[in-house]
Formats: C-alpha cells, sequence, structure tokens
C-alpha cells in the first residue's frame, strides 16, 4: 500500500521533469540551429565571391532551412481548400520562387553585420521562437531585434516565420493574400505574386 501511495506521488515528479528535460533539450537544439543558420550567412554575404555567386548559395542555404511548402499553406489560409490542384502547383512554385528572391535580394546592406541570440521561447506543439539583436553597419550599428520560429521537419528544424520589431512574415503576408484573393481570386493572387518576382528582377516561374 505504502509502495502504491509512494509511486502515486513519486511518478508525475519523474515525467515533470523528464518533460523538462526535454522542453531544455528542445530549446538548446534550436538556438543551436538558427545559431549555425546564422554564421553561414554570414559567411557567405562576408566572402569575396562575386553577387551572382553569394545570392546563389544563400537562396540554396534558404531552401534548405526554411519550409517553405508549410509557409506556403499557412499564409493562403483558405485559399488552399479553395484551390484547384492545377491552381496550388502553380502557387506552391511561384510562392517558392517569391520567397527566394525577395530575401535574398538586399544581401549587400548585412555585410558586416553581426547578431547575439538573446533567448529562446517554447511556442507549443514542438514549436520555438529563438530571438537575436542584429547589428549593421549600415544602419549606423542600430539593432534590430529579430525572432525566428521553427519546428522540426523529419527531425530536423526548420524555419517557418521570421519577426522583425514584432512583426510576423506569415501573418503580414496571410493578410496581404487574404485581401487579393478577395478580389481577384486563386489566379489574381498568382498573377500578383509572379508581379512581386519581376520587381525584384527573379524573372518569373
Amino acid at each position: 500500500m505504502l509502495r502504491a501511495v509512494f509511486m502515486a506521488m513519486f511518478l508525475p515528479l519523474v515525467i515533470l521533469a523528464g518533460a523538462e528535460r526535454a522542453l531544455a533539450a528542445g530549446e538548446d537544439d534550436a538556438r543551436q540551429f538558427v545559431d549555425a543558420v546564422g554564421k553561414q550567412v554570414l559567411q557567405v554575404i562576408n566572402s569575396g565571391g562575386g553577387e551572382a555567386q553569394k545570392k546563389q548559395q544563400l537562396q540554396q542555404l534558404f531552401a534548405g532551412s526554411v519550409d517553405i511548402d508549410w509557409m506556403a499553406k499557412f499564409v493562403l489560409g483558405k485559399g488552399w481548400g479553395q484551390a484547384t490542384e492545377e491552381q496550388r502547383q502553380r502557387y506552391m512554385q511561384v510562392y517558392r520562387q517569391y520567397l527566394l528572391t525577395r530575401y535574398t535580394a538586399n544581401f549587400a546592406d548585412y555585410t558586416g553585420s553581426n547578431y547575439n541570440i538573446t533567448g529562446v521561447r517554447s511556442e507549443g506543439d514542438g514549436q520555438y521562437t529563438v530571438s537575436m539583436q542584429i547589428k549593421s553597419p549600415r544602419a549606423q550599428q542600430q539593432e534590430t531585434e529579430a525572432g525566428y520560429r521553427v519546428h522540426a521537419v523529419g527531425g530536423q528544424f526548420k524555419i517557418i516565420d521570421i519577426i522583425i520589431e514584432s512583426v510576423s512574415l506569415i501573418t503580414t503576408q496571410r493578410s496581404e493574400f487574404a485581401s487579393v484573393l478577395q478580389q481577384k481570386g486563386m489566379d489574381g493572387l498568382i498573377s500578383a505574386i509572379e508581379g512581386k518576382i519581376k520587381a525584384e528582377g527573379g524573372g518569373t516561374a
């Protein structure tokens, strides 16, 4: 009887301690992943290669570090369920190209930059936000507050959102896309994204 009472009291503590260790391990892994990506990005930006070569390397790094498919579906919201299979395929293609083009276009602005990871927060459901401060010579060394939300895909972390000064990339895009969808429909949204790609000098998909 005493053994049963002891186990009933002790077992929840063991489970809780295990959960805390798992959470700490997850936070450490998320921090290490974002730090590794950050170091790779700065290494490419500050290397002696040409701009075209750097852009290609950054796009490869971006594609391997970001869960683009997850982001594409999230920002489309209800539009994903309403789109035809052909529209989905076209959308996924142009959204991928848009992200790769848009977020590697102005890499030269970050030459000589450095960052400092300031914390990691669990968001639940295996998601973590890694916070950092970024200093750029182009901004007179002013610090920019950034956050990178990550989740695990196939046992490997991927970035699913970038938060700059409390503004979420995917939340902003979801709102913008919803407005275009309401006015112009799915084909109109795809055309609008293609226009953004052209404006960034990335051609069309």
